[in-house]
């Protein structure tokens, strides 16, 4: 019999009007790496939530390192070996390395915290997972990729057995994903048990040594990564094969003259002389490294970031922005990298977060239209495929492809004239990438301007016009997309050249 360190048997778990699990089997080898993927809404989170002890399964039996889990408590799981780091980090940034390790179980001494065993014991790990940081360092001076690092050193202090790691490559640049496949590598070799959750599939091939599937709350499989390639894994996964051509062939796009959007040598402390134009429906892609200044850029224009020097001419008239509330109003939106912090409210429903920066548009007389506003979000919900019991429903129930289409819907109903879209499908599974390449284009198509920032080059060659390659806050180099060599886009963008 094969060694099991976990089995979960007949899993199920309903929410109003979503039935999240369907009588799941789930089983992970001892010291494997076990890839966990499906499309949003799959039932992934749901089943490590019920995993951590979160949720409680409505029926169904966990099994853990040859003990039936009695109890639904995060800290009980925790104390039998099972740790998960989500994707938004838990991490206090003012705090040390070491206090963030430790952080609700620091050893004591005569009373008193062991401050001497909490930096010996936080510079053993760091030397173990061979990591440049020190015991003492302030969190918020880490990058992202450190801080990731951070909180599997965190499950590492309290010996785990299984760790969870729920799409960890989401925000990190190539070389911090080299060094989180290393460290796999060396928990591997420890006997360590993992689980690991990615929307990016070729990285399931790297690092993993099996793969269940999950669609609509079931185990449609579980494969060796061996067994199977891409487009099998990605036809068992949604159901139907996706093609990968451009959303406009070379030749049938042409930009028109009109320049909605004109930025002159625009400064501040993080960008520096960054110049370029936006034609009338135009779909313009930034890319470069994480820290080259793509994000920068885009919440320069909306007002969220200083503006420190240059121009900016916007529908033959030069503006500054000095809020997001002022690019609002004159018909520039912005759907931020971080959708659940900066770009929805998690406690209202959907018709909410769609509708609240267009209730101009409902009112009559001072008051709300509330009927018209409800036809106005079930018509974008029907258009857009958002999958979602009832408008009502609370946006943070929703997977992260459909906050996403929600957040697309927000300003299509606001009627943008010009859209910046930061990091479009980032932590979104193959198939909503897809619909919401479609609706991006949809958009563009009625005459409306987008650029889009984004750290996936492939992405932006199947639905950019042209593409604005940035290294160090500066632009380095703009290509036409028709016949592009994306090595002389990969290069520009490392070299600065």
């Amino acid at each position: 019999m094969e060694d099991n360190i976990l089995e979960m048997t007949g899993i199920c778990k309903t929410f109003p009007g979503v039935k999240a699990l369907d009588r799941v089997d789930f089983r992970v080898k001892r010291g494997e790496v076990h890839c966990l993927i499906g499309a949003n809404g799959a039932g992934k989170s749901t089943l490590m939530k019920v995993l951590s002890g979160a949720y409680s399964q409505d029926s169904g039996e966990i099994t853990f390192d040859g003990a039936v889990m009695r109890t639904s408590n995060p800290l009980d799981r925790k104390r039998a070996g099972i740790a998960i780091i989500y994707q938004e980090l838990s991490l206090l940034p003012e705090l040390s390395v070491a206090e963030n390790v430790f952080i609700n179980n620091f050893p004591r001494k005569n009373g008193r915290i062991d401050w001497r065993t909490v930096y010996s014991e936080t510079e053993k790990l760091v030397k173990e997972l061979n990591l440049n940081i020190g015991a003492k360092d302030k969190v918020s001076s880490l990058g992202i990729g450190e801080r990731q690092l951070v909180e599997l050193m965190k499950a590492l202090q309290c010996n785990a057995k299984l760790i969870v790691m729920d799409e960890p490559s989401a925000t990190l640049s190539k070389d911090e994903f080299n060094t989180l496949v290393d460290v796999i590598r060396n928990l591997k070799q420890k006997g360590i048990t993992i689980i690991y959750i990615s929307h990016r599939l070729e990285e399931l091939f790297i690092v993993g040594d099996s793969i269940t599937i999950m669609r609509d709350g079931r185990v449609t499989g579980t494969l060796q990564t061996s067994e199977i390639n891409m487009d099998q894994l990605v036809e068992q996964m949604i159901g139907y094969r996706v093609k990968t051509e451009k959303i406009f062939q070379d030749g049938e796009r042409k930009l028109s003259d009109e320049v909605i959007l004109k930025v002159d040598g625009m400064s501040n402390s993080k960008i520096h002389d960054v110049s370029f134009e936006l034609h009338k429906g135009e779909i313009l892609g930034f890319y470069g490294l994480v820290g080259s200044g793509r994000t920068e850029t885009l919440r320069t224009i909306y007002g969220a970031s200083k503006f420190g020097g240059g121009s900016i001419r916007y529908k033959g008239k030069d503006v500054r922005f000095k809020s997001p509330a002022e690019s609002i109003a004159n018909g520039i939106g912005l759907l931020p990298k971080n959708r659940k912090i900066h770009g929805l409210v998690l406690g209202l429903p959907v018709w909410e977060n769609m509708s609240m920066v267009s209730l101009y548009q409902f009112l009559s007389h001072g008051v709300l239209q509330y009927k018209k506003m409800f036809d106005q979000c079930n018509r974008y919900r029907d258009e857009l495929k958002v999958k979602t019991p009832t408008v009502k429903t609370l946006v943070q129930n929703l997977s992260g492809g459909n906050q996403q289409k929600v957040i697309l819907a927000k300003w299509i109903m606001r009627d943008c004239d010009v859209l910046l879209i930061d990091e479009p499908t980032q932590g979104i599974d193959v198939g909503a990438k897809d619909e919401i390449y479609k609706i991006v284009g949809q958009i563009s198509e009625r005459g409306k301007s987008i650029i889009i920032a984004s750290s996936e080059l492939e992405e932006l060659m199947r639905i950019c016009d042209r593409i604005l390659v940035m290294y160090e806050g500066r632009v380095v180099k703009i290509y036409n997309n028709q016949n592009l060599n994306s090595d002389d886009v990969l290069q520009s963008s490392v070299s600065g050249r």
